[in-house]
């Protein structure tokens, strides 16, 4: 049996996310592991674990709200650790910080309380 409740880890490409994702999938849970597209189809942290081929992995984003409505649509726990992090250009580029870590928090917190995740 595989499963006992499906969860999706938004910024599952990054350090924590990858290891929250091969941890969750060794504790039998579906995992839905999205990570940021990007033209190289690469997977960051992920390429590296164990489990790659038992997760469900999906590249998008999550500034995108209708992406984020079918993201969120069928899970029952939610792991959102998607975020820019490089401060130093954060001062550089603000607005695709605020987009990415608070319009997309928003999307995927709005999406979440819409299915009752």
């Amino acid at each position: 049996m595989k499963s006992i409740k499906k969860v999706l880890i938004t910024g599952a490409g990054g350090f924590i996310g990858s290891h929250l994702t091969d941890m969750l999938n060794t504790m039998n849970y579906d995992v839905r592991a999205l990570v940021e597209y990007n033209s190289f189809n690469n997977w960051g942290w992920l390429e590296d674990i164990n489990c790659k081929n038992e997760v469900e992995v999906i590249t998008g984003d999550i500034r995108d709200a209708d992406f984020c409505n079918t993201l969120t649509a069928d899970v029952d726990i939610v792991f959102h650790l998607a975020a820019l992090i490089a401060i130093p250009y954060s001062y550089i580029a603000p607005e695709s910080y605020f987009d990415t870590n608070v319009k997309g928090t928003l999307n995927v917190l709005e999406n979440s309380r819409k299915f009752n995740v």
